[in-house]
């Protein structure tokens, strides 16, 4: 088995650093999943809703208020148009 190389491991670790991720298993599994998905095969695309679902339900987090969803989407949008290159939906 190939292991992460340096960058892909630094930029695994500032995604669970910055809250994006649980840990690193849960940004290798959503990558996985985003991998998964681009395959037209419906099976796996299911599979990888599953997986999401588990997750989310397995989630140890707390549940957080409508308010403080609203705050982290606006501070997510907000990064997303500060990073050069990246066009925000």
């Amino acid at each position: 088995m190939k292991s992460l190389g340096t960058e892909a491991l630094k930029a695994l670790e500032d995604l669970v650093k910055s809250g994006g991720f649980v840990s690193l298993d849960e940004a290798v599994l959503d990558a996985i999943e985003a991998w998964h998905q681009s395959a037209d095969d419906p099976d796996q695309r299911l599979e990888a809703i599953r997986l999401r679902v588990r997750r989310s339900i397995d989630d140890p987090r707390p549940d957080i208020s409508m308010e403080e969803l609203v705050a982290a989407l606006d501070e997510m949008m907000a990064e997303a148009q500060r990073v050069p290159g990246r066009v925000a939906s």
